[in-house]
């Protein structure tokens, strides 16, 4: 990535990482962590682990075993730091992490890496999602209305799942394309997207080859993708710990995966603002906790994200190295990140 392009991503990022510190107020954050104490270290140290799994997942989409694993790891991590900071979709590290490696494995396959990670990062959801319906209908209590939402649930997921696959399978891009150039608005760039149509095939031909030609490589950063969803419910279980609380991995993964589904239907809705509080007040109502404390955990989600923002802020300064020939272009520097 060229050190034009770090800077002003850097200059982007730290303005409204300086804006979102500044709404929350540095009074509010010193309180807060006094509140949850040494509990901070864990809250915050799990996503350590989320996000090494996240890397491996994407190393295995990736295959490229001359980019070394920290290289893979820095560009996750700032990936996800810009993610936090968009305000709407939370699809703002996607165009960065194609930069980032574009060097290294030219722009298409660089394209396609990274759509292939976005579509697996919601599969992965939609997996976790399954699951907590099966424990839910174990865990709670099942009135006619809920036993009816978990099947529909139930059948709207497997059905979306079977979706992403078909897109692994025959490739999505030129599929998209086609439908955007139908709506009314943007039917006047066909043209244009015919023009294009060497390049989607070439993208959709790298997504086509994960799932076709290296099942192996599919499933395996599939399990990460999931193990790093199950890593991140230990945050809930250490935040409720922090205020007094006794709480169970099972109901810490609901809270995680209830939280994860509501984010995404209200996806639109800038900086999740109020979103997450909210699907936290009634998810903690759920688990027949109180209630309020669902805005405590939203509150301390939101100090996790800031210390990773600025992180991965930290790290796209490293993005960057020289060439080595040997390696025909793939980016490699033992002593820098990408």
């Amino acid at each position: 990535m060229k050190n034009k392009g770090k800077i002003i991503v850097l200059i982007i990022g730290a303005l409204i990482f300086g804006y979102m510190v500044y709404s929350f107020g540095v009074d509010n954050i010193f309180r807060n962590l006094e509140r949850i104490g040494w509990y901070a270290f864990p809250i915050v140290g799990i996503w350590a682990v989320v996000y090494v799994c996240n890397a491996v997942a994407w190393r295995f989409i990736i295959n490229k075993p001359e980019i070394p694993f920290l290289n893979i790891l820095s560009v996750t991590i700032s990936g996800y730091a810009i993610n936090y900071m968009t305000p709407l979709f939370h699809l703002g590290g996607e165009p960065y992490r194609v930069f980032a490696l574009k060097d290294a494995l030219g722009t298409h396959k660089a394209v396609s890496v990274t759509i292939s990670y976005v579509m697996l990062h919601f599969l992965s959801s939609f997996l976790i999602w399954i699951a907590a319906l099966f424990v839910i209908l174990i865990y709670i209590p099942m009135t006619a209305v809920l036993f009816s939402f978990v099947l529909i649930s139930f059948a709207v997921f497997l059905f979306v799942i079977y979706l992403f696959l078909q897109g692994y399978k025959h490739g999505i891009t030129k599929k998209f394309a086609s439908f955007f150039i139908k709506l009314p608005l943007l039917n006047k760039y066909g043209g244009e997207v015919e023009k294009k149509e060497a390049i989607l095939t070439e993208i959709d031909g790298h997504i086509k080859e994960l799932y076709r030609e290296r099942k192996a490589g599919f499933l395996f950063a599939n399990f990460f993708e999931v193990l790093s969803r199950i890593a991140a419910t230990f945050e809930y279980y250490f935040i409720l710990k922090a205020v007094g609380y006794q709480p169970t991995i099972v109901e810490a993964f609901i809270i995680n995966a209830g939280l994860g589904l509501i984010a995404n239907m209200f996806f639109v809705v800038p900086f999740e603002l109020g979103v997450k509080e909210g699907g936290l007040y009634a998810i903690m109502g759920f688990l027949k906790y109180t209630p309020s404390i669902g805005i405590f955990i939203g509150i301390v989600c939101r100090l996790r994200e800031l210390f990773w923002i600025l992180i991965g802020l930290v790290l796209i300064m490293f993005t960057g190295g020289r060439r080595n020939n040997n390696l025909k272009g793939v980016i490699y520097d033992e002593s820098n990140i990408v």
